[in-house]
């Protein structure tokens, strides 16, 4: 599944619920930082907000958690994810 396929399908199910969505990889912090910090960002997109930092997103992130998005590829794959739903939205606009 596409992950931001994957991303709206979570959120659509558990819209209008009170508990909160638990992710969570075998240490904690690398997958699951990667997921939590897409989910953040596109949260804060779907929202309207007017500046994205996804740097500082992440440095909150690990304010709370150390570790979070362990490595380089996620990263970059976290980039790539945002991107692609920034895309869509573009694409999505009538010219």
């Amino acid at each position: 599944m596409h992950l931001i396929c994957g991303w709206k399908k979570v959120n659509k199910c558990y819209r209008g619920r009170s508990c909160p969505i638990i992710v969570h990889c075998s240490d904690g912090a690398g997958r699951s930082g990667t997921y939590i910090l897409i989910d953040m960002v596109l949260n804060r997109m779907a929202k309207g907000a007017k500046e994205i930092d996804i740097a500082a997103t992440l440095e909150h992130l690990r304010d709370q958690r150390a570790g979070m998005v362990q490595t380089k590829e996620q990263f970059e794959f976290a980039l790539t994810a945002v991107a692609e739903e920034v895309n869509a939205i573009l694409k999505a606009l009538p010219q």
